[in-house]
């Protein structure tokens, strides 16, 4: 029975992920969650993150803020980052596959994928700094 409920809520997860393009992190999907089911906790969210990222089906983005985002979006793009408030967004720009193979011809590793991530100001932060 703790299996099947465990799935379930790795479902969720799973779907809250997806339904949110907003690279939710744990404690945003915790909460989102926390309602409809009441006995979550905070870890139950981290350890299914890290299993579904581990099995492919999300991207766990690492962030300046501290806390992991989270990706549904599994094709190759980039993600820029707001300095001030943290806000995440995708940049769709060509993946090129050559700076894998010029990264592996220069190192000793098996290279899979890279990562770009942009850092600057949001248009709302940028707005607001104007204005101060």
């Amino acid at each position: 029975m703790a299996a099947r409920r465990q799935s379930k809520i790795r479902q969720a997860i799973y779907e809250a992920v997806m339904q949110h393009p907003i690279h939710p992190t744990a404690e945003w999907i915790y909460k989102l969650l926390k309602p409809r089911y009441p006995s979550l906790s905070l870890g139950t969210v981290y350890r299914n993150l890290g299993i579904l990222a581990e099995q492919g089906k999300i991207r766990r983005i690492p962030s300046q803020d501290t806390a992991d985002h989270f990706d549904g979006n599994m094709k190759p793009h980039f993600h820029a980052q707001c300095r001030i408030c943290g806000d995440l967004r995708d940049v769709f720009l060509p993946y090129d596959p050559r700076m894998d193979r010029q990264a592996q011809q220069t190192t000793d590793f098996q290279i899979e994928e890279h990562s770009v991530m942009f850092f600057g100001v949001c248009p709302v932060c940028k707005k607001e700094k104007e204005g101060a």
